[in-house]
């Protein structure tokens, strides 16, 4: 597209930013080029939302972002696009068109990151008939574990931390404490109480208790370590012969997975991952894209 077609304004910015931050300073032709194309694409997306620069702020740069990962963009370029928006808003910022530098808490790292993928309905099951089968002592406390990181999606050290007053059974709820000490309620369903309620009555009180506000404790009494489930995790899933090494975290990334693929919303997403920012969520968009494919040839009516 011409630049002609956009606002002066636009135009004018855009021109002068390529001009004096680029060519000036000794930048090829390519780099040039490129985020003049970068700048394009973006601006005829703000443009096509009715946005104007001056409105531009970080919650719609996210979602410039969370647009570009939807079209199937891969993350280096992402990466290139982000680092050409950083420079374009200090440039605005310097020319005292924009207040305050938008672009301060977006990071994106220039290397692709491999994402931890997701375990298939399939395996998930496969992991609790294991559960189920099994003659482990702690193997109600193994399912609890389980039923927590898979269905509310909880940290490690939230996991950890939990105490028994922090499950309410009435209002089917978990409260929790993530990173910097925010407190969050997570929903959570039948099954995943079931097995809190069976830990609890079956396992944890016929325990010589030492910490008696903690919900998950080791053999001794006290509340379980990092380690432990690390442990817990690494042991129900070792035999199984699963796709892929299944860790806490991997249980985490399969509830957001999960959760996007059945149709939430990312910002539901994000406050049940306790997720401060949306770019943090930003990465469970990159779905499988074997999975899209196949959700694409099983909906288009001409595929």
């Amino acid at each position: 597209m011409n630049l002609s077609t956009y606002k002066n304004k636009n135009l004018e910015f855009l021109k002068e930013f390529i001009d004096s931050n680029l060519v000036e300073k000794g930048n090829s032709k390519n780099t040039a080029s490129a985020y003049t194309g970068d700048l394009k694409q973006f601006l005829n997306w703000s443009e096509s939302k009715n946005y104007n620069l001056k409105a531009i702020d970080e919650n719609k740069i996210e979602k410039y972002l969370i647009y570009l990962g939807s079209r199937g963009y891969k993350e280096s370029s992402i990466s290139r696009k982000t680092a050409c928006l950083k420079s374009f808003f200090k440039f605005l910022l310097k020319e005292s068109y924009k207040k305050n530098n938008i672009m301060k808490n977006i990071s994106r790292n220039n290397k692709s990151k491999s994402l931890p993928k997701s375990l298939s309905d399939y395996e998930v099951n496969k992991i609790f008939d294991l559960i189920d089968r099994s003659e482990d002592k702690n193997k109600l406390r193994n399912k609890a574990i389980f039923e927590i990181l898979y269905g509310c999606g909880l940290r490690v050290s939230e996991l950890i931390n939990l105490d028994v007053e922090n499950v309410n059974f009435e209002e089917s709820q978990i409260k929790c404490t993530g990173k910097g000490n925010k407190q969050r309620i997570v929903p959570t369903n039948d099954n995943c109480l079931k097995s809190i309620n069976d830990y609890i009555e079956f396992e944890r009180n016929i325990l010589k208790i030492k910490e008696s506000k903690a919900l998950f404790l080791n053999n001794n009494g006290r509340r379980v370590s990092r380690q432990t489930i690390w442990t817990s995790v690494k042991d129900c899933t070792k035999d199984l012969n699963l796709s892929i090494e299944v860790t806490p975290h991997t249980l985490r990334h399969s509830f957001a997975t999960a959760l996007l693929k059945g149709g939430a919303n990312i910002r539901e997403v994000q406050e049940l991952m306790g997720h401060s920012s949306l770019s943090a969520t930003q990465i469970y968009t990159f779905l499988d894209n074997d999975w899209i494919k196949k959700e694409y040839l099983n909906s288009h009516p001409r595929a």
